[in-house]
């Protein structure tokens, strides 16, 4: 996941830099870090760039374009990315409502100021780009929580099923499910699998049907429960 950092301070984009990756590290997330010093080299990376930043934190006061000029060009081209602002000044507020900001952290800020502005873009940070770390033939390897279809026990380890491939991995499905943690897409069927509804093709009476065409049964015990809990979930997606 990149992120754009803009300040022509750079002794706010180093503080601002390093609360970042102490976030990621505690939200077991990926980032790349991208700074620049002035708003016109900013955009310029960004329209050269093929991977778009998901986050752009944005300085007001800057010399030549401020970071409000060079948020509304961002807009102007259709870019829909969060930014955050980081100013001096409170004065900005109802500008940076204008432009669709989702956060406004003002300077000199800490930890728990940085974590406030960053609230209201977490969700979608995690969504997207949580990581996990697993062991796969005795070197680790990271998977994205949302490119896991599902897992399954297999001997003392598990499966971990993608799309694009199975991996056998040396950890216990607790283990897997302690990893995934409070995913809200994640399911368990039974003792043996986890399953990441946004994956699944459909259910009936007895089998859940995944998109990689594997089939996973589900347990009598269980069948209305799940079936219950699937249905939820898609109701769930479709509330804007």
């Amino acid at each position: 996941m990149k992120i754009y950092l803009c300040d022509d301070s750079k002794m706010d984009l180093a503080r601002l830099c390093h609360y970042l990756k102490k976030y990621a590290q505690s939200e077991k997330i990926d980032i790349e870090v991208e700074e620049f010093l002035a708003a016109a080299d900013m955009l310029s990376a960004h329209a050269k760039a093929k991977e778009k930043p998901v986050l752009i934190f944005l300085d007001i006061y800057m010399n030549r374009m401020d970071g409000m000029e060079a948020a509304n060009k961002l807009r102007s081209m259709g870019v829909n990315t969060s930014i955050v602002f980081t100013t001096s000044s409170k004065e900005h507020a109802m500008d940076a409502f204008q432009v669709y900001a989702d956060g406004y952290l003002v300077k000199p800020f800490d930890y728990e100021s940085f974590l406030h502005a960053i609230s209201r873009v977490s969700s979608r940070l995690h969504a997207d780009y949580k990581m996990i770390d697993v062991r796969i033939d005795r070197m680790n390897r990271k998977f994205r929580i949302k490119d896991i279809c599902f897992a399954e026990t297999e001997n003392h380890g598990v499966r971990i099923h993608c799309m694009d491939n199975v991996y056998r991995a040396s950890i216990t499905m607790e283990g897997m499910k302690e990893l995934i943690g409070e995913e809200s897409s994640f399911i368990m069927c039974g003792r043996s699998y986890l399953i990441n509804l946004d994956y699944v093709e459909s259910v009936d009476s007895e089998m859940i049907y995944m998109q990689d065409q594997e089939t996973i049964p589900i347990p009598v015990r269980l069948r209305k429960q799940i079936k219950e809990q699937y249905q939820q979930y898609l109701l769930g997606k479709q509330v804007p």
